[in-house]
């Protein structure tokens, strides 16, 4: 009963030291409980991010000037690779450079606009207008416009030979509509020989559409034509100068070397390579393992520092209280008494910082998170602009890092709550007992 009524007794008369001694364990806890949050959330995003991330396997073409083969692989070797136990789904594309002879181009505006004022003019310099020929089937082009932010407002997806899809902007340049007749000019090859589609459909860009990305690498696209596989691989010389992209979404992230194996006994030359998205993978949840290893760092420093300055924080304020204590013993008390009742003292202390360092990390913790992240993404680059080129599944960017204080995570920082109780109690005991009343008296009498 006694150490019970002398330990709040101390908390009312020594108010103003037990504020001190609650802010500093505050803010030391409330930094391990933040960094412990952020540090296992980016850990388990991580994790969970992974399980979801798609596999997919991309064949790379050689350069056929420096191989032996002599022409590309054909579309039905490669529907003939698809079909396997380990894929999930394939999707094909065909690429070629073109340029236009008798249609306007969208021209694009540098970056960079280096401006010169010629009287009332403003010059700007621009792009050498590209454009990109596409050949895909009918799925594959909505799903790729769709990745871009894109729709068919006009016409069909469902192509036929020599028909194809241009965008809106480029049709309303050159005054174009359904049913007209365009020409385009194949890039690369040694006799430029021109190329006659029809315009079968109009893509535009969805009203309601969150593009990633920036807006240049959209107005590139506005040049872009999309026509079926077999059309443009019908072009002269395309084994030359255009090329295949061919990937398959797979069940499994296990699956890769198996699916590998069975590729190459179905025919897939030496020359072909075969590469994983696993590194847009690690470059994709770099930001986020930037933040997890920031807080991790910060969280062992809180501790290690944390206790250092607790346990000269804890030799100061018993010098403080020696006359105190020495009043005390002199009574009777004993210094298991003296103990009991500064552990009960510190509790409550502990106990009340605690719980206000809970209620606060709720409150920003997820604003501190979202800000190293974006930290991060600035500090390694424009990572979500590369991801939206990439071959990804169905896994989106990452902008945000959900916060939650698991079990796990409580435990973890009220067992480090708790070593930093047990430094001060532990320095205050050792002190405690060194003490004798009569070295201090003696002491006291020297000083003076």
């Amino acid at each position: 009963m006694f150490v019970l009524k002398h330990a709040f007794l101390n908390l009312r008369r020594h108010s103003w030291k037990c504020l001190v001694v609650c802010i500093f364990l505050f803010l030391l806890i409330l930094g391990i409980i933040v960094t412990e949050t952020i540090y296992t959330s980016a850990k388990r995003f991580t994790s969970d991010y992974s399980q979801q991330f798609s596999t997919v396997a991309t064949v790379i073409e050689p350069d056929l000037s420096n191989s032996t083969h002599e022409k590309k692989l054909t579309k039905e070797q490669y529907l003939k690779f698809g079909e396997s136990k380990y894929v999930n789904s394939v999707k094909m594309m065909a690429s070629i450079p073109i340029s236009f002879n008798t249609l306007k181009p969208i021209e694009i505006p540098s970056p960079i606009q280096f401006q010169k004022l010629e009287g009332n003019e403003l010059e700007k310099s621009f792009y050498q207008v590209s454009a990109n020929w596409f050949g895909v089937g009918p799925q594959d082009l909505v799903k790729e416009l769709a990745e871009s932010g894109m729709e068919i407002s006009t016409g069909n997806s469902t192509l036929k030979m020599n028909e194809c899809v241009v965008s809106s902007e480029f049709a309303q340049l050159n005054e174009l509509k359904i049913g007209d007749s365009i020409q385009v000019t194949v890039t690369g090859n040694e006799k430029l020989e021109p190329q006659t589609l029809s315009i079968a459909g109009i893509y535009q860009p969805k009203k309601t559409a969150k593009i990633v990305g920036t807006s240049e690498f959209m107005v590139i696209q506005s040049n872009d034509i999309f026509t079926n596989w077999e059309t443009i691989h019908a072009v002269e010389n395309f084994d030359q100068v255009g090329y295949n992209n061919v990937s398959y979404e797979l069940k499994n992230q296990n699956d890769f070397d198996r699916f590998l194996k069975e590729m190459e006994t179905k025919g897939l030359p030496s020359e072909y390579q075969v590469m994983t998205n696993e590194a847009n993978l690690k470059m994709l949840l770099s930001p986020v393992n930037g933040v997890g290893t920031l807080a991790g760092t910060i969280l062992l420093g809180i501790f290690i520092f944390g206790n250092f300055g607790l346990a000269l924080f804890s030799l100061r304020q018993f010098r403080q209280r020696q006359a105190e204590i020495c009043v005390l013993r002199n009574l009777g008390i004993t210094k298991k008494q003296l103990i009991k009742s500064r552990l009960l003292e510190l509790l409550v202390v502990t106990g009340f910082s605690f719980g206000i360092a809970l209620l606060v990390t709720n409150w920003i913790v997820q604003p501190i998170a979202d800000w190293q992240l974006l930290n991060q993404k600035m500090w390694m680059g424009n990572v979500d602009q590369l991801f939206s080129n990439m071959p990804n599944g169905k896994t989106e960017t990452i902008k945000s890092i959900p916060m939650m204080l698991n079990k796990s995570s409580f435990f973890n920082t009220l067992g480090i709550t708790s070593l930093f109780l047990m430094t001060i109690t532990a320095i205050d005991s050792y002190q405690l007992f060194k003490f004798e009343p009569l070295e201090f008296l003696l002491e006291r009498n020297v000083d003076e």
